[in-house]
């Protein structure tokens, strides 16, 4: 009843056809996807219940929430993307492993269309749950189970803006996951990635710190040799047919539970700003 009348109330609000479509399609099994480990997946699915609690396990994710999405703003306006509009002119965004929805609810109040997809049904439900919580955000995001891959055939046309955050530590073949993401991007757009570099520092805030001496993270929820340094994202990227455009640190304090954007060459070292967390900007090369 709220939702009908909001869009009464507000013509401009009324879902597109692409909306409508997606809307009406069902969720796919994703188990036969080459980028989705199961396992990890099982990881996330045993406590979706718990996306949306700022003092649960995802509470460090709710902190960098904030800076990840200022930085993808920023980058977007450096790129000219428009991103105030209709709702017919909004530009299509993808964001891929979107869990309870942090970011894809985050993406969608910057003035994106976005299609949240995840691999766990769970977290798709818990997304799909919260995201009625603002009416007036509804008709701008979506949320369907699936994988990468699978979004390719439904969406040969490619997306205008591609997210995948603290995504791909978790997926099976990190090389092909980045072709994916790349190919999901519509030629000249951005693919945004972040994660953790494989480094001293990264094991010490990211595993040994919020895992093990704080319990505010599940033992087990990071593996540090599934941690991909800049350089490797950047090669791949490259091979994929995207050139990487910036790389800047998250500097994620887990004792005071802040966040911060940095850049990439902080401090006397080479990469010093990215010795942990780090999220980057990617564009597709135009055809």
């Amino acid at each position: 009843m709220l939702r009908q009348l909001v869009t009464r109330t507000h013509p401009h609000l009324r879902r597109t056809p692409l909306q409508r479509s997606l809307s009406s399609q069902s969720d796919l099994t994703t188990h036969t996807s080459p980028s989705v480990n199961q396992s990890e997946v099982d990881k996330f699915r045993h406590i979706s219940s718990t996306w949306w609690d700022p003092r649960g396990p995802f509470k460090y994710l709710h902190t960098m929430n904030h800076a990840r999405i200022r930085y993808i703003h920023d980058r977007l306006s450096d790129l000219g993307v428009p991103l105030a509009g209709s709702t017919d002119t909004r530009p299509s965004a993808i964001d891929v492993g979107c869990g309870g929805g942090l970011a894809s609810e985050s993406l969608g109040r910057l003035g994106l269309s976005v299609l949240g997809v995840d691999a766990a049904l769970e977290n798709v439900r818990v997304a799909r749950e919260h995201l009625q919580e603002d009416p007036l955000l509804c008709p701008h995001v979506r949320y369907r189970q699936m994988a990468a891959e699978q979004v390719l055939t439904e969406h040969p046309e490619g997306f205008g803006c591609v997210a995948a955050l603290e995504v791909i530590e978790h997926v099976a073949q990190p090389l092909e996951f980045v072709r994916t993401l790349v190919q999901l991007a519509q030629p000249g757009a951005p693919v945004f990635l972040s994660t953790m570099n494989r480094t001293w520092v990264s094991w010490l805030v990211d595993i040994v710190a919020p895992e093990y001496l704080l319990g505010s993270v599940p033992r087990g929820t990071h593996q540090w040799h599934k941690f991909v340094p800049p350089h490797e994202l950047q090669d791949m990227l490259r091979a994929a047919g995207a050139e990487t455009v910036d790389v800047r640190g998250l500097v994620l304090d887990p004792v005071a539970n802040s966040c911060h954007v940095v850049e990439r060459h902080c401090g006397p070292l080479a990469d010093a700003g990215v010795q942990a967390n780090y999220i980057l900007c990617a564009v597709k090369h135009k055809k």
